[in-house]
């Protein structure tokens, strides 16, 4: 155990980098309860139950950490890889002391999705957690941006296309339908420029984030044991449950597993 505590995956994305080890999953014994500093950013992840808070401390600045159970906060640092950065870094960084963000953009679900991966990596971990960080750090930057005085509503290009493809992701992923033809119309691109974009912005294909995000969605719904294997299979756009099954199980290595509901 305690050398799996040490794993660490270094994570690059557009304009920064993000650092996560499995100790930082673990319940984080070995980390000082008091005040402390940490040479480059770090986003602290708070879950009360189905919430989850986030504060993002700068460099160096003394902090004390949340008195909460350590098997509820998880820890990840990170830091910028240019001077010249995109729209998402430089709001990131231009926070001078802590801020704390509440979820209201899926964070929760995505931080569950990097711990699973960090503790339990398997082929192409270190893509799918780059994906979820992507979005949790948009999420992130757009609440930083709405709670600055001076917040206009307006959108960058970058930012737009962002919006749309998260919201794609998330929603569109229920239509059997949907189809990397259909986003680049949307977006207004060929299908040639969006393969570029999901390239650059979560190191993935449309197909692989497509089935990550359908995956992902299952799981969750499965877990909860509210729905039917039926249900969950036409709620992630797949028109029947068989094909759905082998799907989930080539994808998690086991078949669905509806959890009984104690009454």
């Amino acid at each position: 155990m305690e050398s799996k505590s040490r794993n660490l995956f270094h994570i690059i994305l557009p304009g920064m980098e993000a650092f996560l080890a499995s100790c930082f999953f673990c319940g984080m014994l070995d980390r000082p309860r008091n005040k402390h500093v940490h040479p480059c950013y770090e986003l602290i992840c708070i879950e009360n139950g189905e919430e989850m808070s986030f504060t993002i401390v700068p460099p160096l600045f003394e902090h004390v950490m949340a008195d909460a159970p350590t098997d509820k906060v998880s820890s990840i640092l990170f830091s910028f890889l240019q001077e010249e950065i995109k729209d998402i870094c430089m709001r990131l960084k231009s926070i001078s002391e802590p801020v704390t963000i509440r979820d209201n953009f899926e964070g929760l679900e995505r931080i569950r999705s990097v711990k699973q991966l960090a503790l339990h990596p398997v082929p192409g971990a270190r893509e799918q957690i780059a994906a979820e960080l992507r979005l949790l750090f948009i999420g992130l930057a757009r609440n930083v941006w709405m709670q600055e005085e001076e917040y206009e509503d307006v959108q960058t290009l970058e930012e737009e296309r962002l919006a749309h493809l998260e919201e794609y992701f998330n929603i569109k992923l229920k239509d059997a339908d949907c189809s990397k033809q259909q986003l680049a119309e949307q977006l207004g691109v060929c299908e040639r420029q969006l393969t570029r974009i999901l390239k650059e912005t979560y190191q993935s294909s449309f197909s692989t984030i497509l089935l990550r995000s359908r995956m992902n969605l299952a799981q969750a719904m499965v877990e909860q044991g509210k729905k039917s294997i039926e249900e969950i299979a036409e709620s992630v756009g797949y028109t029947s449950p068989q094909s759905f099954k082998r799907a989930y199980r080539k994808f998690f290595g086991h078949l669905p597993v509806k959890k009984q509901i104690k009454t």
